[in-house]
């Protein structure tokens, strides 16, 4: 797998035994990541479930609706991946919702 990144971003990396030692010694930390894991597992489903149940303009609508900023900040043909569907299924739809 492989993750690109579109923006700049800053990326933290800890180790297995690092992550194991930061949540012995400071509990808040374990609690953190407890939310981020949460936060993940949803995205995760919610995503499963749009691509089983709904067709491409629910699966349009739907990203618009959560992240209403992306749809114009990375390109037409990233998004149509990360919905599976093509670039024109894309294109046609932004034209039917105007």
């Amino acid at each position: 797998m492989n993750i690109d990144a579109l923006e700049e971003v800053e990326l933290l990396l800890i180790s297995k035994e690092d992550y194991d030692r930061i949540v012995i010694d400071m509990p808040v930390m374990s609690n953190y990541f407890r939310i981020l894991y949460e936060r993940s597992l949803a995205n995760k489903d919610r995503r499963i479930l749009s691509n089983i149940a709904y067709n491409a303009e629910e699966k349009y609508a739907q990203i618009i609706t959560c992240y209403p900023d992306l749809v114009n900040r990375i390109p037409q043909h990233l998004l149509a991946s990360y919905l599976g569907l093509t670039p024109e299924t894309v294109s046609r739809i932004k034209k039917k919702m105007k």
